[in-house]
């Protein structure tokens, strides 16, 4: 525990991390946001779900709007099976991300919640389709 806790003070203490956000998911999904500038942030996000395949998604993201309260971003993304069975791809599908980060309050700034619709475009039969998610997101300031 000390020595989680010392790394997580090193990464929120060092400035070229300080670009980061965790998000949590509760559609038992982990994310990690890294923003490259202004405008474009990457996400890599692991589905944490026991009772299903694992499945690993990773995102480009373009910030339409900036506001202070609140983010808009459009984007594409990849959606695979790394450790594929005989029953899934390795490749699933590809997806267009819509997703809103809402820092609700001005007193704490590192906490957000996010919410987004994805659209997914999948050769598995009845896989297309919308898929929607609500977050708690923490941003490393």
């Amino acid at each position: 525990m000390k020595k989680l806790l010392f790394t997580f003070f090193i990464i929120s203490s060092i400035s070229c991390f300080s670009q980061l956000k965790v998000t949590g998911y509760f559609g038992k999904e982990i994310g990690l946001s890294y923003v490259f500038n202004d405008k474009f942030q990457t996400e890599f996000r692991v589905s944490d779900d026991i009772n299903s395949e694992f499945n690993s998604e990773f995102s480009l993201l373009y910030k339409v709007i900036s506001k202070k309260d609140y983010n808009l971003n459009f984007g594409i993304g990849v959606s695979t099976f790394p450790f594929n069975s005989k029953n899934i791809d390795f490749f699933e599908s590809v997806y267009l991300p819509l997703q809103l980060e809402v820092v609700p309050l001005k007193e704490v700034k590192s906490l957000a919640f996010v919410l987004e619709s994805a659209y997914h475009f999948s050769n598995i039969i009845n896989g297309s389709g919308i898929r929607n998610s609500v977050g708690i997101r923490y941003i490393f300031n």
